[in-house]
């Protein structure tokens, strides 16, 4: 133990400054200004002017194929073009009705309600898929924004095929590395991974945010392998790629027995509100995670996490809009998308407001950036730059710090929703005005909508949890545990819910701790104990014993026996 032992959770400030990931980023921010850069270049040859902003409506897909293996990066890229095409050319047809001829201001109220829309189901699916960083929010943001170009005289047709040149331009800077090396992106997060745990290991001070930059690193890694088709199951099943997982094991084993050192319990949580997908006491290879579908469905339900978080973004968005249209303000898209920002990951308390607090900060700045560029006149040359530095800078800081990433983010968002208005000051004083409804209203909604809303979904979830461990051995009566994957899978994927439930329950309502930490520690024994059991025989079929043996440890983690 260190002497200078790291308080049991994070101080205010250092939520505010810790940097939450230790990988590099250049590469992929790299892509991402030159998705924009080069075909920028070539309309500007062709006399193009007015193209750069729709090209780089499109060319945010880039940002979402990063990190992931190519096996995967292709169909995650040309998804993400294919919505973000979809956005902008939806919300320019919504601009083309709220900017109709003889149409008042009130006529705005149709741009709130699409982006309000678009923002609560960006919401809701990233948070019950478990999307990583920056999930819907750039889909939202093009999709808003695109509602203000009908101002400008932007016809559709043409918002579509720069947007298209921007997302094909996209996908092949994302696929072209696979060239050179196709086991590139799982390798380099496994360096990363071995990097973030000797971090962790050697580290003096900051013990927190060195442990929670290792277990993100230690997820990314696992992920990555098995989007890679490196393991599955538990186990390695390309054996020409079995030197990432051993490596990827040694790393974990160095983590957990830190971790043993520190004993930070659930403090690591509030460092951020994307939660790392992964046991931070286990040894073994994981489980990947559940179809798209289960996690769907498994999140339409009234308490669940993804369902209130798409809640409070949609009153928190909604109001914040119609405000905006009552005092006049020229932008509801921008008060529904700053709303998405605070609550899109569906923070606890703490760390939301913490996220409010980057989302002032770093918007003042933002705002500034922006004035900077309207008031040196940037166009044609020196917009195409402006734009690939705001995107170079904000893929470096999306994962790492939120303040600093909306920073380069907000001058995009304003630039690329035609806010180049002759007169700088009201639009400086209106992004502002908003950016205030916006924090105003989101923490609200955080803090006094549902708040008992963290205690009925963890109940829920130890349900579920007890429900998958008896799906599974139902599975195991008739067929081994390799032939049960999917059974093993969504157990797996339960018990990390309940467990990041607990720490939200212990975050927000700590008087209701007690009601369930001694079944929440009996259902996460049971539980992996289980999952153990089939890690040990996956190609054998469990006798009758074992069987009976299990399903006594299952029956003492039920509601009923406690």
């Amino acid at each position: 133990m260190t002497d200078n032992p790291t308080p049991q959770r994070p101080g205010t400030l250092q939520l505010l400054t810790t940097f939450h990931s230790s990988a590099p980023r250049w590469p992929g921010a790299l892509r991402a200004a030159l998705a924009i850069l080069l075909p920028g270049c070539v309309a500007l040859l062709l006399g193009y002017t007015n193209a750069i902003l729709l090209i780089a409506t499109g060319a945010f897909a880039v940002i979402y194929g990063e990190g992931h293996p190519y096996r995967t990066r292709a169909r995650v890229i040309a998804v993400a073009g294919t919505l973000l095409v979809i956005g902008s050319a939806t919300g320019t047809l919504v601009g083309t009705l709220v900017f109709a001829p003889g149409h008042s201001h009130w006529w705005l109220i149709l741009s709130a309600l699409f982006t309000v829309l678009l923002a609560t189901t960006a919401a809701f699916v990233q948070n019950a898929l478990r999307l990583p960083p920056p999930g819907g929010f750039f889909i939202v943001m093009v999709s808003g924004g695109s509602t203000m170009l009908a101002r400008s005289g932007t016809h559709v047709g043409e918002v579509i095929l720069w947007a298209c040149v921007g997302a094909g331009t996209a996908w092949i800077l994302g696929m072209a590395p696979s060239l050179l090396d196709k086991h590139g992106p799982e390798r380099r997060v496994v360096d990363t991974l071995e990097r973030a745990a000797e971090d962790y290991a050697n580290a003096n001070k900051d013990h927190l945010a060195r442990h929670h930059q290792a277990q993100t690193a230690l997820s990314n890694a696992w992920q990555s392998l098995a989007d890679a088709g490196i393991v599955s199951g538990g186990r390695i099943i390309n054996q020409s790629q079995s030197e990432l997982v051993r490596r990827t094991l040694a790393a974990q084993r160095s983590i957990v027995r830190h971790n043993l050192r520190d004993d930070f319990g659930a403090a690591e949580a509030l460092l951020t509100d994307t939660p790392n997908d992964i046991d931070p006491s286990r040894t073994v290879i994981p489980h990947s995670r559940p179809t798209v579908n289960y996690r769907l469905y498994r999140s339409a339900v009234r308490n669940g996490h993804a369902f209130i978080t798409a809640e409070r973004v949609f009153f928190a968005g909604l109001i914040t809009a119609l405000l905006g249209v009552a005092l006049g303000l020229g932008r509801p898209d921008w008060g529904a998308i700053s709303v998405l920002l605070i609550l899109q990951w569906g923070p606890d308390r703490v760390p939301g407001t913490v996220r409010a607090i980057h989302r002032a900060a770093g918007s003042v700045l933002g705002v500034c950036l922006f004035a900077t560029f309207h008031y040196f006149g940037v166009w044609g040359w020196s917009l195409l730059l402006a734009l690939a530095a705001c995107q170079f800078f904000a893929e470096i800081f999306v994962v790492k710090n939120y303040a600093f990433c909306v920073i380069f983010s907000t001058p995009l968002a304003l630039l690329m929703g035609n806010s180049q208005a002759p007169e700088l000051a009201p639009v400086v004083g209106a992004r502002l005005a908003e950016i205030s409804l916006s924090i105003l209203f989101a923490l609200l909604a955080l803090w006094l909508y549902r708040p008992a809303s963290a205690a009925l979904n963890h109940y829920r979830l130890q349900i579920r949890c007890y429900e998958s461990m008896g799906a599974l051995l139902g599975a195991l009566l008739t067929e081994t545990p390799q032939q049960s994957l999917s059974q093993r899978r969504d157990l797996q994927y339960e018990l990390l819910s309940e467990r990041r439930s607990i720490q939200s329950v212990g975050a927000n309502q700590p008087d209701r701790l007690g009601e369930f930490s001694a079944q929440h520690e009996a259902i996460q024994h049971a539980g992996y104990q289980l999952l153990d059991f089939c890690n040990l025989a996956p190609d054998s079929q469990p006798s009758a014993a074992d069987i009976r043996q299990l399903a006594d440890k299952v029956r003492m983690a039920s509601p009923q026996a406690r």
